[in-house]
């Protein structure tokens, strides 16, 4: 008893760390719209945007009350597609089940291995993501897509934007998007944003 007493007393008496002072509070559309107008996307790309984030979040709400899980090619082609040619990329730049890859970002045309610069990764909505990462690094290592900076994993509501600066993958996160939660922060991942992700994800960025 004396001993759990102890460790009782240990652990209440270390310091707490702080919370991170972010902004969690949700954008307006209104508020998102300014924001991404700032950060230099157009008024076209600024409405396809919004309207993919709202089907995005009204087919996350629906599949759940509706009786089935969605397949990953409808979360790709209902969720994902319309959210990234709102982006500015086009059909010809994205390629589906592309070498057993989900979805296949290509920087220009042909869809060869030399131009494809981003890849995809979805999974079922609900789904984990947190061990998702390792299957499509092996997909860009074993087709040797040099150019590929940028992993993407998806469960539908949810996205994780990777990045390789280097030879080396980040393993944290550099972007995440709720499609059903637009906060202007997110405590997790860290020094993530709504607003940054999207920008980062414009074809110009990728």
């Amino acid at each position: 008893m004396n001993m759990v007493r102890d460790i009782d007393n240990a652990y209440f008496q270390r310091p707490l760390k702080e919370m991170p002072n972010i902004d969690s509070s949700v954008y307006t559309e209104e508020e998102l719209g300014v924001e991404l107008f700032r950060a230099g996307i157009s008024n076209k790309n600024i409405d396809d945007i919004l309207g993919a984030l709202q089907q995005a979040a009204r087919l996350c709400s629906w599949y759940p009350k509706c009786g089935r899980n969605p397949s990953e090619n409808e979360i790709v082609s209902h969720i994902i597609l319309p959210l990234f040619l709102g982006l500015g990329w086009s059909h010809q730049q994205i390629a589906v089940e592309w070498n057993k890859i989900d979805m296949a970002f290509f920087k220009k045309t042909p869809t060869s291995k030399e131009n494809c610069v981003m890849v995809l990764e979805a999974k079922g909505l609900g789904k984990a993501l947190s061990d998702v990462l390792e299957q499509p690094k092996n997909y860009v290592e074993n087709l040797e897509l040099a150019n590929v900076k940028h992993i993407l994993t998806t469960d539908g509501e949810n996205l994780f934007m990777y990045e390789r600066p280097g030879s080396e993958w980040i393993p944290n996160p550099i972007g995440y998007i709720n499609v059903k939660t637009l906060q202007k922060q997110y405590i997790l991942p860290k020094n993530t944003s709504l607003v940054s992700t999207l920008v980062r994800l414009q074809p110009s960025a990728v």
